[in-house]
């Protein structure tokens, strides 16, 4: 839907949609790709760096982007900051008057309906694995003398509370990347009570939002159990709050602005510059003693910088938001979510089964010299088949099961209507 601002008081330019921002489409894709970079690399350590001899005018004879994937985990924050903005947009156009406040039902209906299909379908296929390969009772798994962490295992999963118990957040076998899947849940299950809460007061609530995330921050730095806490749902309240505030801010912006070049150059800049010192930020963290700390340090402020980056890029000009916003950036959107929950279990599961095949006890990326076919070919076939695996979910058990939930409702107050 858009607005034309000649036509009315409250509303906004025709040419910017506050029902779909066509540009989150793109940033999410590329976040969640450098995420399952991240992971791949972790196994294949395949450096992207590329010698540039034809460059050496300039005195530049390599272009070296290692810092990217090596960093990758840091896009979660921006998932998690994603989730907040898109979560709060349709009540903050309801707050601007531009829209029906939504319904609770409705809410948690369309939350089951996105996410239940395709993650129980994760879990089924990884336990399936696992129990034909014997994995829970392997000699080299850490738990595998425990009889009961199976079942443990499963039943957190199925809760959406395996990242609570750190035996299980550190052993499970279901699937470790879930654990964003168990967050976002636990978070969707307060959301309702949040998001009323900071439309009536909206400055106490991000108060006390940022108030309880700092405070886990600082007792999760003192007890020295960072790579546990950090994960947990109050560290990032900050991050979600902050989304929070830059729907408000997007939807009261564009309710009385048109786009012109002026604000699209700006916009355009702003963006490039948030890119810029996001890149200076990686390369501090890429130097940190404890990458766990900078996190704990830097999460809110990388918050606010993918705030400001998101927010001009919503204004910037028409051929930057094509980066982000074409065909091929809304398919990737759209298969995102299953590339995430697929990629990591494929990637170890074909170096366990050695896919590609390689001999000896040592893993062909670990030898001395490296073998740089075996690693390209490894790398290759783990994002061919996290794209199979996610267009096969997405379009074969997302999308169905989807419409099957989201259509029993129609049913159900069709056949109430009728019986009145």
């Amino acid at each position: 839907m858009s607005y034309n601002k000649k036509n009315t008081n409250n509303a906004v330019s025709e040419d910017i949609n506050i029902i779909h921002i066509d540009v989150l489409d793109g940033i999410r894709a590329i976040a969640v790709f450098i995420v399952v970079w991240f992971h791949i690399w972790q196994q294949s350590w395949l450096m992207p760096i590329v010698n540039t001899p034809a460059l050496s005018f300039l005195n530049i004879n390599s272009i070296n982007l290692d810092w990217l994937p090596r960093t990758g985990y840091i896009m979660v924050t921006m998932m998690i900051f994603l989730s907040g903005f898109c979560l709060f947009l349709p009540y903050a156009r309801h707050e601007h008057k531009l829209g029906e406040l939504p319904k609770t039902s409705t809410f948690f209906r369309k939350r089951v309906a996105r996410i239940l299909p395709s993650y129980l379908f994760c879990i089924i296929v990884v336990l399936i694995y696992n129990l034909a390969t014997h994995q829970y009772t392997a000699p080299t798994y850490a738990m595998h003398g425990d009889s009961t962490f199976m079942f443990k295992d499963l039943f957190t999963h199925l809760t959406f509370t395996f990242n609570l118990f750190k035996d299980v957040s550190t052993n499970t076998l279901l699937n470790g990347v879930l654990w964003t899947v168990a967050l976002e849940v636990q978070f969707y299950i307060i959301f309702p009570a949040i998001q009323s809460f900071f439309r009536k007061k909206p400055i106490l609530t991000y108060i006390i939002m940022n108030a309880i995330s700092f405070t886990f921050i600082i007792y999760a730095r003192k007890n020295g159990d960072n790579s546990f806490l950090l994960h947990q749902l109050p560290s990032y309240l900050g991050v979600y709050a902050n989304g929070f505030v830059g729907a408000w801010i997007f939807v009261g912006i564009a309710k009385k602005i048109k786009r012109d070049n002026l604000i699209g150059m700006i916009s355009t800049i702003t963006s490039l510059f948030c890119i810029y010192v996001y890149y200076l930020m990686m390369q501090d963290l890429c130097s940190a003693q404890s990458i766990n700390g900078w996190q704990m340090h830097n999460r809110y402020f990388l918050s606010v910088l993918f705030m400001i980056f998101i927010l001009s890029t919503c204004f910037s000009l028409s051929w930057y938001r094509k980066i982000f916003s074409n065909a091929f950036m809304r398919f990737m959107s759209t298969i995102s979510f299953n590339f995430y929950i697929w990629h990591q279990f494929l990637t170890i599961a074909f170096k366990k089964n050695r896919i590609p095949y390689f001999e000896g006890d040592t893993p062909p990326n670990e030898l001395n010299p490296q073998d740089k076919v075996w690693m390209w070919t490894f790398m290759l076939l783990c994002f061919a088949a996290s794209f199979a695996a996610a267009i096969i979910a997405t379009y074969g058990i997302e999308k169905p099961c989807s419409k099957l939930i989201m259509n029993l409702k129609r049913k159900t107050h069709s056949g109430k209507t009728a019986g009145k």
